[in-house]
């Protein structure tokens, strides 16, 4: 499937993107198209809200093209990775549907909110390391994955050329990670 995004790129590179942190893409569907939208800081900047970009014809079904959208915004940010390396959050949805994130905003797991004058207790999620490049999932997986999980499992990863793994296997590993996590070796490098 074919995902024209250019017309928006045009535009949103004809912007002055600095003063922005949250980017949303918003995707619609009608009887002849599917268009999309780029909205910054919940709505201080809309490209296209009133002529939104046709990004491809109706014949397909709409997972396919949110599925085919998220590839697209993918391939787009990381090959303009400069301009979008200052937002904090950036996702992709229908308009009444779920988000999906690309960049998902997250606070800090050393700032938790203290409870009872207690730090509380942080469990990472395979979502906190999606943003990991391979080579950061791999040298996380070598620092705080548990004695026990790397003594059966470090054959098997360790070898591996994580920058060539597919999107799939990668999150494998950041559950495997996820799941595994040494905790106390995470606190006590603080």
């Amino acid at each position: 499937m074919d995902i024209q995004l250019e017309p928006l790129s045009d535009a949103i590179r004809k912007e002055d993107l600095r003063p922005y942190s949250s980017l949303l893409f918003t995707i619609y569907q009608d009887q002849d198209a599917f268009s999309i939208e780029a909205c910054f800081d919940e709505g201080a900047l809309v490209l296209g809200r009133e002529n939104p970009y046709v990004i491809c014809g109706a014949a397909s079904p709409w997972k396919k093209v949110e599925k085919a959208v998220g590839k697209a915004l993918a391939k787009l940010i990381k090959s303009n990775s400069s301009s979008y390396s200052h937002f904090d959050s950036i996702a992709y949805g229908f308009a009444d549907g779920d988000l999906n994130y690309i960049r998902k905003p997250r606070k800090k797991k050393d700032d938790a909110l203290l409870k009872g004058g207690k730090k509380e207790t942080v469990h990472f999620t395979s979502e906190d390391f999606k943003d990991f490049t391979p080579a950061k999932l791999k040298a996380w997986l070598t620092v705080y994955l548990k004695a026990e999980a790397n003594e059966k499992s470090w054959k098997e990863w360790f070898t591996l050329k994580f920058e060539t793994l597919s999107e799939e296997q990668l999150q494998y590993w950041r559950e495997f990670l996820a799941s595994n996590f040494d905790y106390e070796k995470y606190h006590s490098d603080k």
